[in-house]
Formats: C-alpha cells, sequence, structure tokens
C-alpha cells in the first residue's frame, strides 16, 4: 500500500504532468526524468537518518510548484504554458470586450476618446462589415499580444524577485481564485479610469455628438468605499489561491464580505446614482423618466447584491466557528 508520502509525490508528478507540452512518450520520459532526480534527493536524505516521507516532504517543497516545473521542461519552451491557456482565453476574451465597446463608443460619438495615454479610434465605415470586422480582428489582436505579455512578465518577474509563491497550478481552485483577481484589477481600472466614457450617452446637439456621462453624484460618493471593496476581494483571491481555507483567511473573507455589505447600503440610500441632466436638451422630458428608471433598477440590483453578500457573511461566519484550529 503506498504511503502518505509516495501519494504526494504521485500527486505532485501529476500535476507536473499536466502542465507539459509534447506527445505522450515525451511527457513520460520527462516525468521518468523528473521523478528519477527527486528519488535520488530522497534516498541522500534517508541515508542520513531521515525519514522516507518527511524527507519527500522536504524534497517536494524544495522542488517548487509542479506546474512552472513541468512547463519549464517543455520541448520548444512554448511562450504560454499548457495550464496558462485557460485563464490565457477568458482573460482575453473580458479584455476585448471592454475594448471594443469603448471602440463602439468611440464610432456612436464619431471621434477618438483620449483615455491618458490610450488613444481609441473609432470604426472607420461602420456600415461596412468587412471595415467593422477587421477593426475588430485588430482589435483582438492587441488585447491578446498586451495579455501574453502580461502573462510572460508576470511569470518571470515572479521568479526573478522570489516574491511570495502564489503556487499557479492546473488545480481548479487556485486557477479560479487567480482567474478571480484578474477580473477584479479589471473592474478597479474601469471603475477609476473608464467609467464616464462606458457609463454614457452620445447624444447630438447643434455643434455635434456629445458625451454626457450616467454617473451621478450619488455613485461617485460611494466610489472610494467601491475600490476598498474590490481591493479586498482581489487581495482575497489571492491569499486564498496562496493559502486556501484557513481561520484566518476566512476572516479576511468575512471582513471583504462586510465591506461589501457596507458599499452596496451606500449605494441603496444614495440619491441621483444615474444624472441624466446635461443630457435634457436632447432627452426632454424622457430623460426624466428614464433616470428614474435606471436609479431605481440599480437600487434594485445594489438591495438584491447586498442581501447575497449578508448571505456569505453568515456562512463564513459559521465557517470560520466551527473550523478546527
Amino acid at each position: 500500500m503506498a504511503t502518505r508520502g509516495q501519494d504526494s509525490l504521485h500527486r505532485w508528478l501529476d500535476d507536473a504532468s499536466a502542465a507539459m507540452a509534447g506527445t505522450s512518450e515525451q511527457r513520460r520520459d520527462m516525468v521518468l526524468e523528473l521523478e528519477s532526480t527527486i528519488q535520488d534527493r530522497v534516498e541522500e536524505r534517508t541515508r542520513h537518518g531521515e525519514e522516507r516521507e518527511r524527507a519527500i516532504a522536504v524534497v517536494l517543497k524544495g522542488m517548487g510548484d509542479p506546474a512552472e516545473i513541468g512547463s519549464a521542461y517543455a520541448p520548444g519552451r512554448p511562450l504560454l504554458a499548457l495550464h496558462h491557456t485557460r485563464p490565457f482565453l477568458l482573460n482575453t476574451a473580458s479584455l476585448f470586450a471592454a475594448h471594443f465597446l469603448l471602440v463602439l463608443g468611440a464610432t456612436v460619438a464619431d471621434r477618438e476618446l483620449a483615455l491618458g495615454v490610450l488613444r481609441i479610434p473609432p470604426i472607420e465605415d461602420p456600415k461596412s462589415v468587412l471595415s467593422v470586422c477587421g477593426h475588430a480582428l485588430r482589435t483582438l489582436l492587441f488585447d491578446a499580444g498586451l495579455v501574453l505579455v502580461l502573462f510572460t512578465l508576470l511569470s518571470r518577474v515572479g521568479r526573478a524577485i522570489r516574491f511570495p509563491r502564489l503556487e499557479l497550478s492546473v488545480r481548479p481552485e487556485r486557477r479560479r481564485n487567480l482567474e478571480g483577481a484578474f477580473f477584479l484589477a479589471l473592474v478597479l481600472v474601469v471603475v477609476n479610469l473608464f467609467r464616464d466614457d462606458l457609463l454614457a450617452l452620445y447624444v447630438r446637439g447643434d455643434d455635434g455628438v456629445a458625451q454626457v456621462p450616467l454617473v451621478g453624484p450619488g455613485l461617485v460618493s460611494c466610489v472610494p468605499w467601491l475600490n476598498l471593496w474590490l481591493g479586498l476581494a482581489l487581495a482575497r483571491e489571492l491569499l486564498y489561491a496562496r493559502y486556501r481555507e484557513r481561520r484566518w483567511t476566512l476572516g479576511f473573507d468575512l471582513l471583504s464580505c462586510v465591506a461589501g455589505l457596507f458599499c452596496l447600503l451606500l449605494m441603496v440610500a444614495a440619491e441621483r446614482l444615474v444624472d441624466l441632466t446635461p443630457a435634457h436638451a436632447a432627452l426632454g422630458e424622457a430623460g426624466d423618466g428614464l433616470a428614474a428608471l435606471l436609479n431605481t433598477a440599480f437600487g434594485l440590483i445594489a438591495l438584491a447584491a447586498a442581501a447575497l453578500l449578508a448571505a456569505k457573511a453568515v456562512r463564513r461566519g459559521v465557517r470560520i466557528a466551527i473550523l478546527e484550529r
């Protein structure tokens, strides 16, 4: 019967194998090479009187993350590790969706959007399917290249500065945590830099198309608390990716829930989350009704989200109470 140490070794090799590229024969040879290296190090430690299970645990910890080791053994050293494929596709799709939404906004406004150093040009001929598809393809290629560069740089920087390991691996729960951290970081960027461009109406007037932000003073007053909530949630995802569920990580999760609950209740109580006053000349009385409808909808969404977050906070509190020390 396999010992606990041997089971740990097999799981480590399985994770490393899942991150390798190449044919099944190439992967098998690389796994055998890795296993031979590990066994040699274990035997060396056991010859000095150390128990075998303890020796396996120490050697595996010293080897590092199996997914990173496995991707390093990949033939030809692919630019994108195998275990990064799914997060790469999801992150590229999210960035493309936000980017192309800005492109559509620029096209409706019939002018280039200036977002700091970023320039979003409109589609040259929006009535031409070929022009729209060509612009979408260029946008997709740009976003995919940007995400690929970020993945490559983060991997190299992490190894260079020996930052606390996030234990990137093919295990689904860790992968979900890291994907969640990326999405939250993207939301933080959008909320603070692009909210007036994404949440805006483009109305025609005497001077051409005007951009009318939908963000009202009520929502602006909640932005600092929203940043705090998103920041805590992002840190929570990274902590769970590194340390998994422990009493103190559950406590941090509970803190994030409380911050989110406070932020959402502020939104429910706030007035004029959406403000269409600048567009009154173009929308007329219809603008007042639309503003009231949008404010009610946002308030109801915030209230429903607060109820769900309160239930999650209760579950986390109960989990902390019953979790073994």
